[in-house]
Order: structure tokens, then sequence, then C-alpha cells
């Protein structure tokens, strides 16, 4: 068995370029993303894919990220939910967490920013992350 177990991540997002970014960029960090376009494809995925971390964008074609956050949350009660989009003032997030979600990040966001939240995220939920590490094993 092996010591590096990657947490599954769910990341939903209707443009393109920010699905292929936050693909590379939390594969790189040893998680194992998975990506959707719209609502009706992130539901599809949860429901035959058992994830550990939802990350949502707030506006989508097909709905919106609180939307999705409330029907994942049928379909995957304890799984944490990172909004990361570029709408929100600060009572717009402060109303989506209090409708569904964990934590909300606003883009633009540096890359440690976003691996901390991940973590801090997974941890909160018990899933145990391993540090970043510059050794090998």
């Amino acid at each position: 068995m092996s010591k590096h177990t990657k947490a599954r991540i769910l990341h939903v997002d209707d443009n393109q370029d920010t699905r292929l970014l936050m693909a590379a960029v939390l594969g790189d960090a040893q998680y194992g993303v998975m990506t959707a376009g719209t609502v009706v494809e992130a539901l599809q995925l949860a429901n035959e894919i058992e994830f550990d971390l939802f990350i949502l964008d707030i506006r989508l074609e097909d709905g919106t990220g609180i939307e999705l956050c409330q029907k994942l949350r049928e379909i995957q009660p304890n799984v944490g939910v990172l909004y990361y989009s570029a709408y929100a003032s600060d009572h717009e997030q402060q109303k989506a967490l209090a409708m569904c979600g964990d934590a909300y990040l606003r883009k633009p966001v540096g890359i440690a920013d976003l691996e901390e939240a991940v973590a801090g995220l997974l941890r909160k939920k018990g899933i145990i992350v391993d540090e970043p590490s510059t050794a090998t094993d």
C-alpha cells in the first residue's frame, strides 16, 4: 500500500483554461483531479465517483456554484466545498458560505494560497494530507 494516497478533487468551472490550470497545479501537488464545465457534468461525476473535495466556481453556464453545492451535498454530504471565483463582494462570499460551502477564495490567488486552502479543508474533513516536500522517497 502506498503511503501517498491522493485525495480526489472535482473542480467545476466554465472556463476551460482555468480547469486545465487547476488540474495541473493540483496534480503537481499530488491530488487526483477531475474537472467539469457545467452543473450537469459535475453532478454526473459526483454520482459515479466519491470525491474528497469540491472546488466550485460561482457562475456556471447552467446554474450557480451555490445551487451546485446544495445538490452535491445531497449526493456526498461530508465532502468539503471550496468556492473559487472572481465574482463576489465580501457580502456575497458570506452569503454563499452561509447557504452552502466551507471556504471561499477570490480569483486570482497564488498557488501557495490555493494549496494551503485545499490541504486545510481536507484536514478539516479528516483526510490526512502529506505536506509538500522537496525530499525524495
